[in-house]
């Protein structure tokens, strides 16, 4: 039998085991007191101990290792939660579920979270891939309320763009780091959104 499997599965295990190291560096680095300007390929590479050139190997760019910082995050409960919401029948169900998994994203690292997006402000690179997966979130925010239209009749159709606009804008992580405080927990603040979202809908009987 040939040793080539065996040696291929363990450059795989050595090579996620480095990408992970990287992984964890960036998030720490991010959240330090240091702050954002300190957050470089040449840092990261020193605080997981591999060499610059290995980052680069692994993530191509610095935005590409924000990305894997977004994705690790988002894997942690955001993408599992958004399935379910989308996969409850009733609109006010699927409405509540898509609100409250972004208050709990928000609300999990907002230290981190606000670090990534300040580094947006003055990197194009990362603040197009930051674009796009909001962009990912207006798609979500447009299909909640097709389905209050088509059932309820809610939003009407010269209303609807605007109600997108606005479910997009109220679960945004910079309305529930505005809303989430020592006296306001992130379901007290996905609820508040809610009701204000139905209100706006004619439908504040319905939650």
């Amino acid at each position: 039998m040939s040793p080539r499997p065996y040696h291929s599965g363990q450059r795989e295990a050595a090579s996620l085991e480095t990408r992970s190291k990287i992984l964890v560096a960036a998030q720490h680095l991010l959240a330090s007191a240091e702050g954002p300007g300190a957050f470089t390929i040449d840092a990261v590479a020193k605080a997981a101990g591999v060499a610059r050139m290995t980052v680069y190997y692994q993530f191509a760019s610095k935005a590409g290792v924000m990305e894997a910082v977004f994705d690790a995050l988002a894997a942690q409960g955001l993408v599992s939660n958004l399935v379910q919401a989308f996969k409850r029948p009733e609109p006010v169900e699927a409405l509540a579920g898509f609100i409250s998994t972004f208050a709990e994203f928000s609300a999990a690292d907002r230290v981190l979270i606000r670090r990534i997006r300040s580094l947006a402000l003055t990197d194009p690179e990362i603040e197009t891939s930051l674009r796009a997966r909001e962009e990912r979130r207006r798609d979500g925010a447009r299909e909640i309320l097709s389905r209050f239209a088509r059932k309820l009749g809610r939003p009407a159709p010269e209303e609807f763009a605007d109600s997108v606009d606005l479910l997009f804008t109220l679960t945004s992580f910079e309305t529930f780091d505005a809303l989430i405080s020592p006296t306001r927990t992130a379901a007290q603040a996905a609820d508040l959104i809610k009701r204000q979202i139905l209100a706006g809908l004619s439908l504040a009987n319905e939650g």
